[in-house]
């Protein structure tokens, strides 16, 4: 093969693949689709508009959780499994007077497919508009792959769009362990907007809480943990010249269980401390049995202090169970001066 013929090939391919991506850029335009039963864009549709300029476009979302997976106090962070889904309408898509006919099955009412939800193919989500929604807090978003990315769209008889995505979530929230491990955190999951205030787009959260029919987390953590709404002030970011924008999410309450803590820390010192009065009913002139008691239980209690140094998570000051031991600590230094004292 000549070097003409190679070049004159290689042009015909790269011809042929723009025309494939050509027809694959609008065959989901009203006049390209075959089959009038498929929802189709309008030929002057635009996703780079909103759906109503002039209104206000509402966001739906619903996190299904599936797990919290990680609540990782080094770095004030919680990361968890779920079933996002975001729903808006858009008026501009074209439906067929058919659509959702097959999914309302035979016998079916127009009144009764207006909520019916009807799945379509996922590389249309690159021809819509879609929310530019921002995950306050957010440090890592990943969606969850097997075969391909674990997302699926779904278009309403009332021109309704679902978009669903099987993610991973990761984000920040400012935990204050003073009270560690009598502590109770409250995290905020809050997404909305990135751009647009609520006089644009408005964020509600539809559902958030386990997935059915699960109650409660699988996985074992260190905190009892519970989802609720957001209070009304936390529904609203107030960015000054900005605006208001509008926020969907939920809250994750974590009660620590204390169980494991009581017994395994507060209670043995309170036992030591209270050994420690045995000395007293040394006599007197047995001090360094008295004195050996002492200072065994002493170093007993600094071993311990330094085990629940290593596992106290960071803060400005000294937490509940440190203060704990520095007082028992003092009540042992206390009788041993007074051992000492009586000799």
């Amino acid at each position: 093969m000549t070097l003409g013929s190679a070049l004159g090939v290689i042009s015909v391919l790269i011809f042929g693949m723009g025309l494939v991506e050509g027809v694959k850029a609008k065959n989901f335009q009203c006049d390209a689709v075959n089959q009038t039963s498929l929802p189709c864009l309008p030929v002057d549709y635009s996703k780079f508009e909103l759906p109503m300029p002039t209104d206000i476009n509402k966001i739906s979302i619903s996190a299904y959780i599936d797990e919290v997976m990680h609540v990782k106090e080094d770095d004030y962070s919680i990361t968890f499994s779920c079933y996002l889904n975001v729903k808006w309408s858009d008026p501009r898509i074209h439906l067929d007077r058919d659509f959702g006919k097959e999914q309302a099955g035979v016998g079916g009412k127009g009144s009764e497919r207006q909520t019916i939800l009807v799945p379509v193919t996922l590389e249309m989500v690159d021809e819509l508009w879609l929310p530019n929604v921002f995950i306050y807090n957010m440090k890592e978003f990943k969606v969850t792959n097997v075969l391909n990315k674990q997302a699926g769209l779904w278009i309403g008889t009332d021109k309704s769009i679902l978009y669903s995505q099987a993610v991973h979530i990761t984000f920040m929230c400012p935990m204050n362990f003073a009270r560690f491990p009598l502590d109770t955190q409250v995290c905020k999951f809050q997404l909305g907007s990135y751009s647009y205030s609520d006089l644009k787009m408005m964020f509600e959260t539809e559902m958030a809480g386990y997935s059915p029919p699960k109650h409660t987390n699988s996985i074992p953590l260190d905190f009892e943990i519970n989802i609720s709404k957001l209070s009304l002030a936390d529904q609203t970011y107030i960015a000054g010249s900005l605006g208001n924008f509008s926020l969907a999410g939920f809250e994750l309450v974590l009660d620590r269980h204390m169980a494991s803590y009581l017994l395994g820390y507060y209670l043995p010192t309170g036992l030591f401390v209270m050994a420690s009065w045995i000395g007293f009913l040394i006599p007197v002139e047995a001090i360094p049995g008295r004195m050996a008691l002492l200072i065994t239980l002493f170093l007993v209690l600094m071993n311990i202090f330094n085990t629940i140094t290593t596992i106290t998570p960071k803060t400005d000051g000294l937490t509940a169970i440190q203060a704990h031991f520095n007082n028992k600590s003092l009540d042992l230094v206390c009788e041993i001066f007074m051992g000492s004292h009586m000799n």
